[in-house]
């Protein structure tokens, strides 16, 4: 049976950004994923024309019965998936307020996952920090992320970074591994911890793509403390198409 026979449709979602370059790293990215299956990409907002509402109309314009959502979020704690699976009908209510609006579809809506420990995600970071150590025994490594404060969305952000960290300590030998959030605001903190042990400090973002956290946000916090940072995310990466490919393959 053709992936049309089966009318099977993926629906990449994206939040979506100002910045073209943010916008055609996930154009790229998605673009390198080999499927059969019809492809588009739903932006949350801020890409005109190509919003979640728009990339459902347009599969079911082929005909597709079916839709693989697969967000394209660094964490399934992050309150922007509450919201767009209550949009997607995926959920009755969401446990917290929203402007979107239900998407009016006959479509079957199966929901994917978000990154958040995979092995390859894994593998990613991993390879951000080897690329910035040069004597991980004598350096401590500090992962940054966005996080949330709210309830039940927290928690899974607080899990993903666990499974992330002690996934690299196997991985790396560095002295110790760390992370800090921004949502709650806890970044400045684990920082000074980790320079306390008088090693040298190595930050890695977690983040999708690169952009204000990355380049203001994040170095603004950190002023004044001596680190290693390149600034380099999850995209541009190969692996964010295979990660997208594996995703499909686990559903559909």
């Amino acid at each position: 049976m053709t992936s049309i026979e089966k009318g099977i449709g993926i629906l990449v979602i994206a939040h979506g950004s100002n910045d073209r370059k943010w916008v055609q790293m996930i154009e790229e990215a998605v673009q390198r994923v080999d499927t059969n299956f019809p492809l588009v990409i739903g932006y949350l907002e801020l890409v005109e024309g190509k919003s979640i509402a728009a990339g459902v109309s347009l599969l079911e314009k082929m005909h597709v019965k079916k839709i693989l959502a697969v967000p394209l979020f660094v964490c399934s704690g992050s309150t922007h998936l509450e919201e767009i699976k209550y949009a997607l009908g995926v959920i009755d209510e969401p446990r917290l307020e929203t402007s979107l609006q239900r998407i009016n579809t006959d479509a079957d809506i199966i929901w994917g996952e978000a990154m958040d420990a995979h092995p390859l995600i894994v593998n990613i970071v991993v390879e951000r920090a080897r690329r910035l150590s040069v004597a991980p025994e004598n350096e401590v490594l500090l992962l940054t992320a966005h996080g949330s404060e709210h309830p039940g969305f927290h928690e899974v952000w607080e899990d993903t970074l666990q499974k992330l960290t002690c996934s690299i300590k196997k991985a790396l030998h560095f002295s110790e591994v760390f992370y800090g959030t921004l949502h709650p605001d806890t970044l400045l903190v684990k920082a000074q911890e980790a320079i306390a042990s008088k090693k040298q400090l190595v930050v890695v973002p977690v983040f999708l793509s690169e952009g204000y956290f990355t380049s203001a946000v994040i170095p603004e916090k950190l002023k004044g403390i001596p680190y290693q940072w390149s600034g380099d995310t999850h995209l541009p990466h190969p692996l964010i198409s295979r990660w997208m490919q594996e995703v499909i393959q686990k559903y559909v």
